[in-house]
């Protein structure tokens, strides 16, 4: 049977709660009314039938606080069946205790206003409908409260109404506002949930820009390179080109620089069409991934530690656009002579994938803005690889958190489900 932690409630659930706990005020005021009642004001009550009436709204509130934890959803018709258990309960106790005399018949109120805020029209008007039939046969059918002194019995009847205003209001005032509270915190969940889906969109949209860019870049530069080539060989036969030959020369550099621009668009063919057919392990499919890139910045020491036993991967293609980002930037900020550690951990189910660099840091109101939005950085960078990770991160359901103390070296961890 499916069990719904308490903790992190359904909405309709929350509803329920809130309908468990003013179940719980108004007995326990109750009780307090009947007890003040027969003690301090020694009226004749019939005890028996009143204290089976609470014994049973006890109960079936215990009955509620088993259903919340249930994780099926609550319908409508089972809200509208707490509320009306809530009336029939109030209109044995009324009926015991001097009917629609007694100064507290007005706690019907609550109920309705409960009913008002939470359920459909046709059950609110039901429910209303089935209390003012109560309220009218209360008129006429109920057992007297028998006070000789009718001085005595009008001072009763005052304190009585004044205290039904105060728990009446502050049932209804507490419900209220703790509704209004779900409502807001539902529209900005909402209104975030907005947010991050065209943010998500624009990202992707870039993206998508950048790989037709890139391809449709490749065949000019490809085509630029193959002049300069055949020219640069030229100017070593023609005497007239000589002079142009270190101009050739960082003609093909800055090729050269396009092209390693272009490649970071993209993956190698190796990591980023790998075989997802069959299950890979983590640890086999990172020592991979790390052979791969070390392909791509062969002057970048990087070191790997993985742990004995990991289980498979998953979303291969995904996970590995979002290091390949990481490894990237980590290239990029370390010094000469610097290194990168990769380091894999596994805690309860998942992996935690963390990337380290010895490089100067990032300042902490840039590393805030990282990954949400376009930053340009002091190797000329503009935080859109990072973007797009945040981003793929989120589709995978993963974390992507940076840390940095500002002045030493850049921490990168994403931790994935496995």
């Amino acid at each position: 049977m499916p069990i719904l932690s308490l903790s992190r409630p359904l909405p309709q659930h929350q509803i329920l709660l809130r309908l468990f706990w003013m179940r719980c005020i108004a007995t326990l005021a109750q009780v307090l009314l009947v007890a003040g009642a027969y003690l301090g004001m020694e009226l004749s009550l019939p005890l028996t039938p009143l204290c089976a009436v609470l014994a049973l709204m006890l109960a079936f509130n215990g009955l509620t606080w088993w259903r919340m934890r249930l994780a099926y959803p609550v319908r409508e018709p089972e809200l509208f069946f707490q509320l009306f258990v809530d009336v029939s309960g109030l209109s044995a106790l009324l009926y015991f205790t001097g009917g629609a005399t007694n100064p507290f018949v007005s706690f019907y109120l609550p109920a309705l206003a409960v009913a008002a805020a939470i359920l459909a029209p046709r059950y609110a008007f039901m429910l209303a409908l089935y209390s003012f039939t109560c309220y009218s046969g209360l008129t006429y059918l109920y057992q007297p409260l028998h006070i000789h002194d009718h001085d005595q019995a009008m001072a009763y009847h005052l304190a009585g109404m004044w205290v039904n205003f105060l728990v009446s209001a502050a049932l209804i005032t507490w419900f209220v506002t703790r509704m209004s509270a779900t409502v807001r915190a539902r529209d900005a969940q909402l209104a975030q949930a907005r947010e991050q889906q065209l943010q998500d969109e624009r990202i992707v949209a870039l993206g998508t820009q950048a790989a037709s860019a890139a391809h449709e870049m490749s065949t000019p530069l490809a085509t630029v390179a193959v002049i300069a080539g055949e020219l640069r060989i030229e100017a070593g036969r023609n005497g007239a080109l000589t002079m142009y030959r270190d101009d050739l020369a960082i003609v093909e550099e800055q090729i050269a620089a396009c092209k390693t621009a272009l490649d970071r668009m993209g993956m190698d063919v190796q990591v980023r069409h790998a075989d997802i057919s069959a299950p890979v392990r983590l640890t086999d499919w990172l020592r991979h991934f790390v052979d791969a890139w070390r392909l791509r910045h062969p002057a970048v020491s990087i070191h790997l530690s993985l742990p004995a036993e990991t289980g498979p991967v998953n979303n291969q293609q995904l996970v590995g656009q979002i290091l390949l980002t990481l490894l990237d930037n980590a290239a990029q900020a370390v010094n000469e002579g610097g290194k990168i550690d990769m380091t894999l951990s596994m805690q309860r189910g998942e992996a935690m994938i963390r990337v380290v660099d010895d490089g100067p840091g990032i300042a902490p109101d840039l590393l805030k803005r990282l990954g949400y939005e376009p930053v340009r950085s002091s190797t000329g960078g503009k935080g859109i690889g990072l973007m797009l990770a945040f981003a793929t991160a989120r589709q995978l359901g993963a974390k992507l958190a940076l840390a940095s103390d500002g002045m030493r070296g850049v921490s990168a961890t994403l931790t994935i489900s496995l």
